[in-house]
């Protein structure tokens, strides 16, 4: 936990604490309400938010400043009444600060939902910035124009799997670099374009098209871009239309109609008007039983593995057809005493 950092052999580490709706500001007991308040909630499994707010190299924020900006964060975020506990570091060369926010509210009991957080603290961030007049550095997600010049790193599951020998370290393009790139492919490319004219395109470029998921890349061993960021015309995108791989068809289920029929029906309608016996009806419906095992047979594994589950399932519960009641046993009637023996 964020208190837990702050020890008598580490006091450099912590410049100032401030406390908000707590007794005290001392981190180990100000953690310790805190829990007990979490307590009231016993849906939420992590009651603790944490959050940081740092200032450039060249910014140099007083205490009272950064106090401020963190009382501020906790109301424009609708934190104002919950319990928190602020540090400001000092051990870093840039300024900034910790807070340690309790997300249940102390009398209602209610959890904050933190869903859209980062939007929520972005535009708090930039609203703080410009009343204190420091530098605000917008999140790329929000504000991508200030990084379409940075390629993309591999993700944490790209480098998770290349650890295990899968082609997902190389980096993918910028933006700008991506844009550049279908700028000069749209000039030499038109709709009447073939994959051989795309991949010789390409390869001019000294790039290599190959397949990735449901669409293309185009890279080297290194790096690659998507087909998709290109931005190609209009003229250009017939090639990626035509030759991107159709999804297989999704097989439709077949519902019986109310109102369709099979041999079994048919059958016992000849029986009922006394057009055929009973034999006939259990050869139909032995048949259409047989028929059923035969079209499981080259059903898809779920289904049968559905079927099997249906019928174990059927044999040890009410779904298990109701047994014909056995004859009842004639009743025992016990024997009377015949007057002579009740006289003494």
């Amino acid at each position: 936990m964020l208190a837990r950092t702050v020890t008598p052999t580490s006091p450099d580490r912590v410049a100032w604490t401030q406390a908000h709706n707590l007794p005290t500001d001392d981190p180990v007991l100000a953690a310790d309400l805190m829990a007990a308040t979490a307590r009231q909630n016993r849906r939420t499994s992590k009651p603790v938010y944490h959050l940081m707010v740092a200032w450039g190299l060249d910014e140099h924020p007083t205490p009272e400043s950064m106090q401020d900006i963190a009382r501020r964060t906790l109301e424009l975020a609708g934190l104002a009444e919950h319990q928190a506990l602020v540090m400001g570091h000092g051990d870093t060369p840039h300024r900034h600060l910790h807070m340690m926010i309790n997300r249940v509210h102390p009398l209602t009991g209610k959890a904050w939902k933190p869903s859209h957080d980062w939007r929520l603290f972005d535009r708090i961030m930039k609203q703080l910035a410009d009343e204190h007049g420091f530098a605000h550095t917008p999140a790329h997600v929000f504000n991508p124009e200030t990084t379409r010049h940075l390629p993309k790193k591999p993700t944490s599951k790209a480098t998770y799997a290349a650890k295990r020998g899968a082609n997902t370290r190389r980096t993918q393009w910028s933006r700008d670099d991506a844009e550049a790139l279908g700028a000069r492919l749209s000039e030499t490319l038109d709709a009447a374009g073939t994959f051989e004219d795309v991949a010789d395109a390409l390869a001019s470029e000294g790039l290599t098209l190959e397949a990735k998921g449901r669409g293309y890349v185009a890279g080297t061993a290194t790096s690659y871009v998507k087909l998709s960021a290109l931005r190609l015309t209009t003229s250009a995108k017939g090639f990626a239309k035509r030759h991107q791989p159709a999804p297989p068809p999704t097989p439709k289920a077949e519902h019986r109609s109310v109102l369709s029929v099979d041999a079994v029906d048919i059958a016992r309608a000849l029986e009922v008007w006394g057009l055929a016996d009973k034999d006939q009806v259990r050869a139909a419906i032995e048949q259409a039983a047989t028929d059923r095992e035969q079209r499981l047979a080259t059903a898809p594994a779920g289904v049968r593995l559905m079927r099997e589950i249906r019928m174990a399932f059927a044999a040890t519960t009410s779904l298990t057809p109701a047994r014909s009641k056995a004859t009842p046993s004639p009743r025992r009637v016990p024997a009377r005493r015949s007057k002579a023996g009740r006289g003494r």
